[in-house]
């Protein structure tokens, strides 16, 4: 028995030690589309997609590069989604300040501000508002973003074409279920201790 639980932690320590971190490839090369935004004090700020054009719930990294750099500066984004809500993208756990996430660096970019793996989960025009503090004051500026609709059939399908071959086992786990209960009610509780 020793040897058993020796070789499977053995093995464990192989497959841990010997697997990559999951990280994807560097960011540079999956750039596919940019759009420049006017800032209100005439500066610019390069907003980046892996993906264009945007599909509803498809992911997608966003990068964000102000002209001049991020050293020194702290960059905020509202996402608006089609329907009005200020909160866009609920989803992301990232440092909020009221209604804006304040954007952190890249994972994989570290020299811009970044949204890794983030989908849009509507259909429609959202709006990104930026705001960049900096040592010259606040600058702001809004890009409008369209998402076509999503890739691949209605969610609804997809999930019954999915669940679809688990349909036999949810009915041999209730017949089971129903063969045994009439044992396990004919069966006395006794203490044989």
């Amino acid at each position: 028995m020793r040897r058993l639980i020796t070789a499977v932690l053995a093995a464990g320590a192989v497959v841990l030690t010997g697997a990559g971190p999951a990280m994807a490839a560097p960011l540079q090369g999956e750039i596919v589309h940019s759009e420049i935004v006017r800032m209100s004090d005439h500066s610019a700020i390069t907003v980046s997609f892996t993906e264009w054009p945007i599909h509803a719930l498809q992911s997608l990294d966003f990068t964000f590069e102000p002209t001049g750099g991020i050293d020194g500066r702290a960059g905020l984004v509202t996402v608006v989604s089609p329907s009005g809500d200020r909160q866009g993208l609920k989803g992301i756990v990232l440092q909020r300040r009221g209604d804006s996430i304040v954007l952190p660096r890249h994972p994989r970019a570290p020299q811009v501000w970044g949204l890794d793996v983030v989908s849009l989960p509507e259909e429609g025009t959202w709006q990104f508002e930026f705001a960049v503090e900096g040592p010259g004051g606040i600058s702001t500026g809004v890009l409008p973003i369209r998402t076509i609709e999503q890739p691949g059939p209605p969610l609804a399908l997809s999930w019954t074409v999915a669940l679809t071959p688990w349909a036999p086992v949810a009915l041999l786990v209730a017949t089971g279920w129903r063969r045994t209960r009439r044992l396990r009610r004919g069966a006395t509780h006794t203490w044989s201790g």
